[in-house]
């Protein structure tokens, strides 16, 4: 049994395509309910959120983080023996990591309140006597394009190719991000349910291809046309992943890149 947040979101849609495991999907809004029941195995995946990097609401961040915790609190006492899975964020976290190569040992400096909700679950997580995998990922981009995702840059340009949409963009084109392809993501989460680690709490930093946005741009409008409204005032940042853990462990290897 899989019991899943965010069904609805990017992953969590094409995860319910591809995993052949029976799922139940947890909904919530203001509240999380107990509606959890006992298995002899089963895992909890974790990828609901409600904030997002521009949030600056606290109370709207803290409901994140005590819903993550109550829906820990709720599967462990009825599956001890049970593993949770929680995807997390690299993106916000490793900005600020002076251009160096970031791995699991590399000390996360949250920039925003949904950064620092996610490390604070992160930390929660880590005290539950269970299996526990965290899986930092960078930006997922690729399979169905929603046009409401507030995030990733990769999509946005994707949706608004050939169409009169204006994407604005406030960055330094210098700028560099790492990305991972949503089916290659999908993949190491399928892994990541399925392998039996031998440490109770695992982290892995999960990414890959490092680019420029300039050549985000510039490999996306080869296959369109593209209306953009760019202001480069945006500090310069650059983030590039060793995703070498996760490789190494899972026998993982991307096969979609930009």
């Amino acid at each position: 049994m899989i019991y899943l947040t965010g069904s609805r979101g990017l992953i969590g849609r094409r995860f319910k395509e591809l995993c052949n495991k029976k799922i139940t999907s947890i909904t919530y809004r203001d509240k999380v309910d107990d509606l959890f029941e006992s298995h002899d195995k089963s895992c909890l995946v974790h990828l609901g959120w409600s904030s997002t990097t521009r949030d600056t609401d606290s109370s709207k961040v803290r409901n994140d983080i005590w819903n993550s915790q109550h829906l820990f609190e709720y599967y462990v006492e009825k599956n001890p023996n049970g593993k949770i899975v929680f995807v997390s964020s690299a993106g916000d976290m490793h900005l600020d990591n002076d251009y160096a190569l970031v791995t699991e040992d590399s000390v996360p400096h949250p920039r925003t309140l949904y950064g620092k909700s996610k490390l604070h679950v992160e930390e929660i997580l880590e005290t539950f006597k269970c299996k526990t995998v965290v899986l930092r990922t960078s930006n997922v981009w690729g399979g169905e394009v929603d046009k409401m995702r507030v995030n990733g840059l990769v999509d946005k340009l994707r949706c608004a190719l050939n169409t009169d949409q204006v994407v604005d963009i406030y960055a330094d084109l210098e700028t560099k991000v790492d990305l991972v392809h949503l089916d290659d993501f999908i993949d190491l989460l399928l892994k990541s349910i399925n392998y039996n680690l031998k440490e109770d709490h695992e982290l892995f930093l999960v990414g890959g291809q490092s680019v420029s946005i300039c050549d985000i741009i510039n490999r996306v409008s080869k296959k369109g046309y593209l209306n953009l409204k760019i202001d480069q005032k945006a500090e310069k940042t650059y983030l590039r992943v060793a995703s070498t853990k996760a490789e190494t462990t899972f026998g993982w290897r991307r096969k979609f890149y930009l």
